[in-house]
């Protein structure tokens, strides 16, 4: 029997850039049939008035591969909204897995209690379908997992045999699914990547028609000339690119906004589609280990800890690099029992150790599970940033429960997009034009048909929202709050997220 739903009395804003308009949204089963008026007769109603109905949320900057096998919930986006994250972002992919990554990435897995069983992007797409999470995935294939499933973690060169190899992989894996390619390049061994290897990778993404992602090789003091290689490389493949958590960091790379968005109006003007995505906070977050000096900064994680835990001459010499840091007040661990939340200086004081000594022994005993905010980014330019047309909402967080059984959260797991859409409403944008860069437009760069729009023959993606009650409520002392106003969410047709609590398991793989 069909499942038959009317939302009734609402104010909808379809995710297409038109102006909020009242009208009844009736569903059948996965699918919107019809926007106006009607009898209800035979139509479960659910009453909206007073609250503004748009598309589901789509967080174009997800990193959920492993966490919604473990916690398929997803609470930490489901009740901010978000209906379809897409993840495989910065490099990191849960495929393709060979003798060459295995160990490594099982090393990574552990902590969430995953086991691999599975090869490439089918294999892990048959896992995720089985795990039924909350909301729908899509995903990018990682050009570290590529690369380390050929070459494994070093910085040897790359031969031509191995660029086929990786060419062929990476056409294997849009051809199974894949959206496209995503980079990291600040971390190993996508870092160890020279340009001329990712054009070779452009190729099977112009073949492909497939979009480039990616974290820059530099956000701060090199950051112009990253994004130059970055569009040099779309130019190369399909022309579509998706600039990564866009930023200036560090203070004194701040002044550098106007020349960023000259280069990216510069690039759109000469036909290169491109778009970026931002939290909107000021800190980001990612391993503490990115900090490390020389050789560190070449090691995989694993790596660091093995190479450290039982050589105290090296964690001394270390120490005493790291004593020449001085950012140490605007770094917050994010997952260390006990020291969660504080900055490394406050970190530090409560041990009674020096900054330096504590963050030796933070990646000494696990560098791969030891996570940190990093803070030096500029108030004005984030708010710049996410006001510009072309960029959307990502949360570069990974999908979390209520608790903390597989991790603490940055603040913006729990509260990016209904922070991201406050905040611009603030600032005077019109809610038609800022959940557009939530919903529609994302959902277009990404190819997901019949996403993030309200039209009849879309999917049912929908959120229910309070305005005068929205409020991001998490912070770095409690990042699991979760949001004020987001009141009820639909994933493909199905009521999965009402009065705070996650009620049904309706997400697909797209």
């Amino acid at each position: 029997m069909k499942k038959q739903t009317v939302i009734c009395g609402a104010l909808l804003c379809d995710g297409t850039g038109t102006a909020p308009y009242t009208a009844d949204l009736f569903l059948v089963d996965d699918r919107i049939v019809k926007i106006g008026s009607g009898s209800h007769a035979g139509f479960e109603e659910i009453h909206a008035e007073g609250l503004l109905v748009c598309p589901g949320f789509v967080d174009v900057h997800a990193h959920s591969d492993l966490s919604l096998l473990a916690a398929p919930d997803a609470f930490g986006k489901i009740s901010q909204g978000i209906t379809t994250e897409i993840s495989g972002n910065c490099g990191l992919s849960p495929f393709p897995v060979t003798d060459r990554n295995r160990e490594k990435l099982a090393h990574t897995w552990k902590s969430y209690g995953i086991d691999i069983t599975w090869t490439d992007f089918s294999g892990y797409a048959h896992r995720l379908e089985k795990a039924s999470p909350a909301v729908n995935t899509a995903l990018l294939c990682g050009h570290n997992s590529l690369r380390s499933a050929v070459l494994g973690y070093g910085d040897e060169p790359v031969t031509e045999t191995a660029l086929t190899e990786m060419k062929d992989l990476l056409r294997t894996m849009i051809g199974q699914g894949a959206l496209g390619l995503s980079t990291g390049l600040l971390y190993v061994p996508g870092k160890f990547a020279k340009t001329d290897e990712l054009q070779e990778l452009m190729s099977v993404l112009k073949e492909t028609g497939s979009l480039y992602a990616t974290h820059l090789r530099n956000e701060g003091d090199t950051l112009l000339e990253a994004l130059d290689e970055a569009i040099s490389l779309a130019l190369h493949g399909s022309g579509k690119l998706q600039v990564s958590h866009l930023k200036t960091a560090l203070q004194r790379n701040w002044h550098k906004i106007d020349a960023l968005f000259e280069m990216i109006d510069r690039a759109k003007a000469a036909g290169v589609q491109v778009s970026a995505d931002r939290y909107p906070y000021t800190c980001g977050q990612t391993n503490l280990s990115v900090i490390l000096p020389p050789p560190y900064d070449r090691m995989p994680d694993a790596r660091i800890t093995e190479t450290l835990k039982n050589d105290d001459a090296a964690c001394a010499a270390l120490e005493r690099d790291l004593e020449r840091e001085d950012r140490w007040d605007q770094i917050i661990l994010s997952s260390t029992d006990g020291l969660a939340g504080l900055t490394v200086s406050d970190a530090a004081e409560k041990m009674g150790v020096t900054p330096a000594r504590l963050v030796v022994e933070l990646v000494r005993k696990d560098s791969a599970g030891t996570l940190a905010a990093f803070g030096g980014m500029s108030e004005e330019n984030m708010r710049r940033i996410i006001a510009r047309n072309d960029v959307f909402c990502g949360t570069d967080e990974t999908a979390r429960p209520r608790d903390f059984s597989i991790g603490r959260s940055h603040p913006r797991g729990f509260g990016a997009f209904p922070e991201f859409l406050k905040r611009n409403l603030e600032n005077g944008l019109p809610p038609e034009q800022v959940i557009r860069r939530m919903t529609g437009a994302p959902a277009e760069k990404f190819g997901l048909k019949d996403r993030g729009v309200l039209r009849v023959d879309a999917f049912a993606d929908l959120v229910l929202i309070d305005l005068k009650k929205l409020c991001a409520r998490s912070s770095f002392a409690d990042p699991h709050a979760p949001a004020d106003g987001i009141e009820k969410v639909f994933v493909n047709g199905v009521l999965s997220y009402a009065d705070g609590r996650v009620i049904a398991h309706n997400g697909r793989l797209l």
